[in-house]
């Protein structure tokens, strides 16, 4: 399956910047819950969740399968409430970006590398939302690289690796996650917009926003 061709998501999870919990809520773990929400997807046609929080040192076989099963994928976020980068300062965000961090991040791809229906993996989700801390792009992009050399390196197939970017700065968060060669940038660019479309795609102003991306070069979430 192509990203670009990702048409629903039901996202289902702990999403690691506003949990302030320190355990791991992991969804992927829970074969009762799991089993009960699969028969939900498929009642609303879904074929794509996204997991913002995972415990890679979980069985999470029986619901990868299960979900394989469906014909459901899944997008998996690397990051997580104990291990993720520290947005708060500079000098924060050098200090989590460590041997700890990068280990964890390996052990959750290395986790879901081998199941057919992982889509992509988040290197980190909504980091940059203000002028305050738009020097994080290059911490997030090395994540980004960090990863796509680990898929190489452990002879994984080639799974997507990208960000998920806050409504901010968009023009130039998403053409600086698309420079540089294929080792360094995105393999895809996602963001969030949770303006309601009330009326018409046009009058929304949704239009306009798609049309900056006429000429972008990888795929759009």
């Amino acid at each position: 399956i192509k990203v670009e061709y990702i048409t629903r998501f039901y996202i289902r999870g702990v999403d690691y910047k506003l949990s302030r919990e320190s355990s791991l809520k992991d969804p992927l773990t829970d074969k009762k819950s799991c089993k009960a929400d699969i028969e939900h997807f498929k009642k609303l046609g879904i074929n794509t969740i996204r997991v913002y929080t995972v415990d890679n040192s979980a069985d999470h076989d029986n619901c990868m399968n299960a979900l394989a099963d469906e014909g459901i994928y899944v997008a998996i976020d690397v990051n997580n409430p104990k291990y993720s980068l520290n947005r708060e300062d500079y000098y924060g965000m050098h200090a989590s970006y460590n041997d700890v961090y990068l280990q964890n991040v390996f052990a959750t791809v290395e986790a879901f590398a081998k199941y057919d229906n992982t889509l992509l993996f988040f290197a980190a989700n909504e980091v940059m939302d203000s002028m305050m801390n738009s020097w994080a792009a290059s911490y997030v992009k090395a994540v980004v690289r960090d990863v796509k050399e680990y898929l190489v390196k452990r002879d994984h197939r080639a799974i997507p690796v990208g960000y998920a970017a806050a409504n901010f700065a968009l023009e130039e968060t998403s053409a600086y996650m698309n420079c540089g060669g294929d080792a360094a940038r995105s393999d895809f660019f996602a963001f969030k917009d949770f303006n309601y479309c009330s009326r018409a795609w046009e009058t929304d102003g949704w239009e306009a926003k798609a049309a900056g991306f006429n000429n972008y070069s990888i795929p759009l979430l």
